[in-house]
Order: structure tokens, then C-alpha cells, then sequence
């Protein structure tokens, strides 16, 4: 052990100090202006009237949310520090963080997410995300506590309160006639010319929660400017000028720009985006779960993401998407249809199809970077084990109108769809699959009950029935995971930009970015 006396103490205390005064800083990034191309504006900066995503992406950095999300689907602390639910799980209690402020300088309290709240939930607001709020009953408050009561117990509402499309707006930006972007969150609205320029400026106030953020107070930017260039070609060139520090680019710049020491490529691993493959299993052969299995086998998912979207993506095998509550990977890929071409080709052929007489089909798609290539690469797995897949391109508008017909017969050419999904909880399921489902997918009686019994579950037993959900999909080979994300959802920057992320639902946090010299 060793000794120090009081004298050896002090003297000991100033040669520390003058080592401290006399060390070089290391240099630092320095705060900076940033400029963010992207193809399209945002349609408005109320998110409580938005759904698209390009809008939503602005409002989540003006607007915070009242609870977060990790890296591992686990739920955080946001606005509320922390949150309580009733033993019949039809009461939350959020506590409101002391001390936030607007970025007008005016308090956000209980109050103040109470109005936020009720005008998510007012029919009047038009929000197109109301469902997803679940079943509210009522909204009250207790000192720094917002109290929300439902009428059924909703499990996804505490995984929904993180995500973009829940964000809590200050009073001062709807009490008056003229909405007003006016939140909590990192940035602060500072102009909008319509399809031109937005303009943000950094919250000197910020106080950070967010897991996925390291950065506890102030962006490092000062200003953050997105700028709509609808080009693809004249956004690169702005990358390459200088004009734009960061653009949205398409996945064959991606590519190029991923061997360039010059810029960085960010992929949205945490989007919480699925995309998939399923059948029009009502009409013959895909009535018969054994068929849509062999062509599940055929699919060589490995192939879509490394060739197709050129290792900016990864293989699934969950019906949901990685990250999210109740996802395991590995149980799921013991449940799913295998990759295994001479198998799905003996299947196949003891139903009568071979390469000679093949099971004829249609390949219903829709025209995307990526997703093209992964079809035609598909067509070739189909046809190496008798089934001929004719594939049929529309244009996103018309495809899920379209996917809603096919869906619906019984009768007429067996078809083959590819689709995707996203969202911060199993839930989207439910959206899915639960009849009718989205473009007519849903199933069966089975399946509905299991879907609406999730929602009234939450820790390990929803947990529990989120896996027999997708156990059953994946055993009965309705839905055939492929890859995730699905999207082209890609950022480029120069290599000046350093620490920037994507979060879920392609979220996109500056808290931490810093520009080098």
C-alpha cells in the first residue's frame, strides 16, 4: 500500500495539474453548417397530418417523442423519464422530465403532452397514423404525470410512442390559427422554401435520451440545411462540389462511392423494414402448402442481398423485421423454408413439375433499385426447379391496387408477390395479416385471433405469441422473408461527416455528426 503525507499529497496535486495545463488538446471536429440533398420535399412539417417518410424525417429532428428506442428493440426513456402500466394494462402513466422547454422558451409539461396528444387523437386533425395510437379511452393529468386509458389492453403502444409517427408537438405550434413548428427536439425550424430549401437550426437547450444518440446536450451542427435536388445525377454532383456535405443517393452511386476513401455510405440497418415474398394461396397449385414451400427452398436470398442489392442489405428469416421486440433470427430460420434447390426440385416433381412441364406462375412486382435485379435473379432459382415465373413490373402507385385483386380470386394464373413493410413493432402483422389485410392478404380465423390476442398481451406473453404468429406463417409458407432492409433507403457523405446515423423507420440523427477540417 502506499503512503502519502499531507505535504507529498499537495505537492503530488501540482504536478498533476501542470501536466494538465501543459498537454496539447487533441484537435477536434469543428461545429459546422450541413447541407443534406435529397429528390423530394417534405408535404408539410405537421407530423400529426404526415405519413410519408420525408416529411416525418423532418418533423423527428424538431419534435422529440415521449418515449425511445435501442439499437436491440428495447423501449427508453424520452419526454417521460419513466412510464407505469396497470396491472389490467388499460392505464399508462408517463412522468414529463422537469425543465423541458419549447424551442418559443415555454414549458413542455404533463399539460402540454396532454393537448399534443388529444390532437393526435381529434378526427379533425386527419392524422393518417391515428390507428396506430390504439384504442384511447381518455387522457388525464396529475402533477407531472400524463395518464392514457384505453378500453382493451393495447401491448404495441409503448414500442409506437418511440417511433416518428407519435411525436409531441408544443401547444404554441397548433393554438393558433396557423400551424407552427414548434417542439422539444434537437433542431429548431428556422425557414421552408417550398420545394427549394428547409432550414434548421441547432436547440441550444437539447437535453438528449435517445440510445441511439452518444451526445448529451447541443447538435455539434449549427445549421442544418436539406435542400431538394430531384436528380440523382445533379445531387452526386453536388456531393462531389461541395455544394451538398450529404445526398441521398441511388444504389449504383452507393456502389461506386463504397470503394472511394473521399465518402462514406450509410445503409438504414435499423429501419425496421422487411421485405417479403408470398403467394395468391387461394388458387391452385399455391392452395397446397407443400408447393409453396419448394419455392420458398428455390429462393436464394443469399444471392439477393449480395448481388442484387451489392452487400448493402442482409438475408432475414423472420415474417418481422431484425431488431424489433420478439425477433429471434435464429428461431425463426428453424421454422422457414431453407434454401435447398434439389430439394424444392424432388418436391416439385412429385406434384408433377419438372423443368420440362413446369408450374406456370406470374412474378407480381414492383419497380425499384435492387429490387429489379433481385426478380430476375429469382426467375432464374424458380426456373431451375420447374416452376416458369413470368414476372410482371408495375409502378408502385398501381402495384398494392393491383396486389388487392390478385389477391382476392380464386381462380385465374397462380402468382408470386414480393412486397415490404416497416415499422418499430411486430405489430405491422396485424396490418398484414388479419383479414382483410393489407391488399387482401389476410388468411384465416386462426390467424386473426392469434393477431388481436397479441395486442392485448405485452412483455413474454405477447413475446410468446408474436413467435407463434410467425411460426405459423413461416410452417404454412405463407410469407417467404427475404431481405432487410428492402428499401433504397441509402445516405452518402463526404468522408468530413463524421457519426452520423440512421435510425428506425430511416430516421435520420445529426446529434452527434461533426465535420473535420
Amino acid at each position: 500500500m502506499l503512503t502519502i503525507v499531507k505535504n507529498q499529497s499537495r505537492r503530488l496535486e501540482a504536478v498533476i495539474i501542470a501536466l494538465l495545463l501543459s498537454t496539447p488538446l487533441m484537435p477536434q471536429a469543428n461545429a459546422a453548417d450541413l447541407t443534406v440533398a435529397r429528390p423530394f420535399d417534405a408535404a408539410s412539417l405537421d407530423p400529426q397530418r404526415v405519413g410519408a417518410t420525408y416529411s416525418l424525417q423532418i418533423t423527428n429532428l424538431i419534435f422529440d417523442t415521449l418515449l425511445t428506442m435501442d439499437k436491440d428493440g428495447s423501449v427508453h426513456p424520452g419526454l417521460a423519464s419513466d412510464w407505469t402500466m396497470a396491472d389490467d394494462g388499460k392505464t399508462y402513466s408517463f412522468t414529463i422530465r422537469d425543465g423541458i422547454r419549447c424551442h418559443d422558451g415555454s414549458a413542455f409539461d404533463a399539460a402540454a403532452a396532454k393537448a399534443s396528444l388529444e390532437r393526435a387523437l381529434d378526427p379533425s386533425t386527419l392524422n393518417p397514423n391515428l390507428t396506430l395510437w390504439g384504442p384511447i379511452t381518455g387522457t388525464a393529468v396529475d402533477g407531472n404525470r400524463l395518464m392514457v386509458s384505453f378500453s382493451e389492453r393495447y401491448g404495441p403502444f409503448t414500442a409506437f410512442l418511440t417511433s416518428m409517427q407519435a411525436a409531441f408537438l408544443c401547444p404554441s405550434s397548433f393554438s393558433a390559427q396557423e400551424f407552427k413548428p414548434i417542439g422539444t427536439g434537437p433542431f429548431k425550424f428556422a425557414s421552408w422554401t417550398r420545394n427549394d430549401s428547409i432550414q434548421l437550426e441547432a436547440n441550444p437547450e437539447y437535453k438528449n435520451s435517445n440510445p441511439l444518440v452518444q451526445n448529451a446536450g447541443k447538435p455539434h451542427i449549427d445549421k442544418l440545411t436539406f435542400k431538394v435536388i430531384p436528380e440523382a445525377v445533379a445531387r452526386m454532383a453536388a456531393l462531389r462540389s461541395g455544394e451538398a456535405d450529404m445526398v441521398e443517393p441511388s444504389l449504383q452511386e452507393a456502389i461506386d462511392l463504397k470503394g472511394d476513401s473521399d465518402f462514406k455510405v450509410y445503409a438504414s440497418e435499423l429501419s425496421g423494414q422487411q421485405m417479403f415474398a408470398s403467394y395468391t394461396w387461394k388458387i391452385k397449385p399455391l392452395d397446397d402448402p407443400s408447393i409453396r414451400k419448394a419455392i420458398g427452398m428455390a429462393m436464394n436470398r443469399e444471392a439477393y442481398a449480395a448481388i442484387a442489392f451489392e452487400g448493402l442489405v442482409k438475408t432475414a428469416s423472420c415474417p418481422v423485421a431484425p431488431n424489433l421486440f420478439a425477433t429471434d433470427q435464429t428461431l425463426c430460420a428453424t421454422w422457414g423454408a431453407k434454401y435447398d434447390p434439389e430439394g424444392a426440385k424432388a418436391i416439385l416433381a412429385a406434384k408433377g413439375y419438372t423443368p420440362d412441364e413446369p408450374l406456370k406462375v406470374k412474378l407480381v412486382v414492383y419497380k425499384g433499385e435492387g429490387w429489379d435485379r433481385m426478380h430476375e435473379i429469382m426467375q432464374q432459382d424458380l426456373a431451375a426447379v420447374g416452376v416458369q415465373a413470368e414476372i410482371e413490373t408495375w409502378d408502385v402507385a398501381a402495384f398494392y391496387g393491383h396486389m388487392s385483386d390478385v389477391n382476392a380470386r380464386t381462380d385465374g394464373p397462380p402468382a408470386i408477390l414480393t412486397m415490404g413493410m416497416s415499422g418499430v413493432d411486430p405489430d405491422y402483422l396485424y396490418f398484414l395479416w388479419r383479414r382483410p389485410g393489407a391488399s387482401n392478404l389476410g388468411l384465416n380465423a386462426e390467424l386473426d385471433v392469434m393477431l388481436e390476442e397479441q395486442r392485448k398481451l405485452s412483455g413474454e406473453p405477447r413475446a410468446d405469441k408474436i413467435h407463434d404468429i410467425q411460426e405459423y406463417l413461416l410452417t404454412n409458407t405463407y410469407a417467404v422473408p427475404l431481405i432487410s432492409p428492402g428499401w433504397g433507403w441509402l445516405m452518402a457523405s463526404t468522408a468530413k461527416v463524421h457519426d452520423f446515423k440512421m435510425g428506425f423507420m430511416v430516421s435520420l440523427l445529426f446529434n452527434d455528426v461533426t465535420v473535420s477540417e
